[in-house]
C-alpha cells in the first residue's frame, strides 16, 4: 500500500508545480512572483509535497556533469518548455519517490566506480590485468573480490579483453538480463533496457539469465538475450566495436538507426523524421565531430539539419 509522499498528485497540482518551475528556470523570480508563489506552496500540502517532488527531480538532473534534461530545457522557446515540462511533471510526479528511486535516472550512473560522459571513450587496465573499454554514455561499478572478479554494466557498452588471474577468480559481467562470464575472451556488452546485446570476439562465453537456462557463445558469434530468453545465435558485428577506435561505421543502414547511434555520442536530442527513417546509408564516420557527420549526411542524402537550439536537433526531407 501506498504512503501519502509515495501517492499520485492529482493532475491539476502537477500542472501548477510545473507551471512555477518553468518560471523559475527562466530567470529570478521578482517580489511579486516570489510573495504569489510562496502562498500557492502553503495553500495545500499537496502543493508543497507536488514541490519538493520537482527539486528532488532538479537536485539529481543538476547533479550530472554531462548534458541533461535541465540543458535541453533551458534553451527551448516557453511553448515547447511548457509542454515538456508538464510531460515531465505527468511521468515523474504521478510516479511517485519510490519511481524516482528505482528506475534508470543519471544519479546511478553518476556514482559508478567508473563512467564516460557523452561522446567520451575510456579505456582502462584493472587490476587483474584486464582491458576494459567503456563507449559514450556509460557505467560501471568494478567489484573484485577474493573470490571472483566482477564487473556491473549500470549502462551503455563495455569491451573487455580478459587478463589471466593467477588466483583463477571467475570473471563476470553483470547486467539487467543477467550474467556473463569469461573464459579467456574479448568481447562486447551493450545495455538496451532490459536487453544486453553480446558480440564475442576471441574465446568462450556463457551467458546466465536470471530466469533462463544458460547457454555458450563461441568465437565470431553474438546474440542477445533478457532475463527471461534468447534472440538467435549470429555472426558477430564487427562494425559493433568501431567505436573503439572512434568511428560509427553504416553499411546499407536505415537513417533512423543511425540517427539513433550518432545520438549517443552528442549532446541534446538528436531527432530523425520518420519519413526519412529509411533511407539506407554507407559510410565511415568520425565520432569526435558529429556536427562534421550532420554536414555529411546534407551532402549525401535528400535531407535537411534543423537546429532549434544547439541542443535540439532534428534531420528531415530536404
Amino acid at each position: 500500500m501506498k504512503t501519502t509522499s509515495e501517492a499520485p498528485v492529482a493532475s491539476d497540482i502537477i500542472e501548477q508545480a510545473s507551471h512555477w518551475l518553468m518560471l523559475q528556470w527562466g530567470g529570478e523570480l521578482d517580489k511579486e512572483q516570489q510573495r504569489r508563489f510562496a502562498e500557492w506552496r502553503t495553500a495545500d500540502p499537496e502543493h508543497d509535497r507536488a514541490w519538493q517532488r520537482l527539486e528532488h527531480l532538479q537536485n539529481t538532473l543538476s547533479g550530472v556533469p554531462t548534458d541533461t534534461a535541465l540543458a535541453v530545457l533551458r534553451e527551448l522557446p516557453d511553448a515547447r518548455r511548457r509542454q515538456t515540462l508538464k510531460l515531465l511533471g505527468a511521468l515523474l510526479l504521478a510516479g511517485g519517490s519510490s519511481y524516482l528511486a528505482q528506475s534508470q535516472l543519471p544519479w546511478r550512473e553518476a556514482t559508478a566506480d567508473l563512467r564516460s560522459g557523452t561522446g567520451e571513450r575510456l579505456q582502462r587496465t584493472l587490476a587483474d590485468g584486464s582491458r576494459l573499454s567503456l563507449n559514450s554514455g556509460s557505467a560501471v561499478d568494478i567489484l573484485f573480490s577474493a573470490s571472483e572478479r566482477r564487473i556491473r554494466l549500470l549502462a551503455g557498452e563495455l569491451l573487455l579483453d580478459s587478463g589471466h588471474d593467477p588466483a583463477q577468480r571467475p570473471l563476470i559481467v553483470d547486467t539487467a538480463a543477467g550474467e556473463i562470464q569469461a573464459l579467456g575472451t574479448r568481447f562486447c556488452v551493450y545495455q538496451r533496457d532490459d536487453r544486453s546485446q553480446v558480440d564475442l570476439f576471441e574465446g568462450a562465453l556463457e551467458l546466465r539469465p536470471r530466469q533462463a537456462r544458460a547457454t555458450r557463445l563461441q568465437a565470431g558469434q553474438g546474440c542477445w538475450f533478457t532475463a527471461t530468453r534468447f534472440g538467435d545465435i549470429a555472426p558477430a558485428n564487427l562494425n559493433a566495436i568501431a567505436w573503439h577506435d572512434g568511428r560509427l561505421i553504416a553499411e546499407r543502414m536505415p537513417l533512423g538507426q543511425f540517427v539513433a547511434e550518432l545520438a549517443r555520442y552528442r549532446r541534446g536530442m538528436l531527432r530523425c523524421d520518420p519519413t526519412i527513417a529509411g533511407l539506407p546509408l554507407t559510410g565511415v564516420f568520425p565520432l569526435v565531430d558529429t556536427d562534421r557527420v550532420l554536414t555529411a549526411l546534407e551532402q549525401s542524402l535528400p535531407v535537411k539539419v534543423h537546429r532549434l537550439t544547439s541542443l535540439w536537433t532534428t534531420i528531415s526531407p530536404a
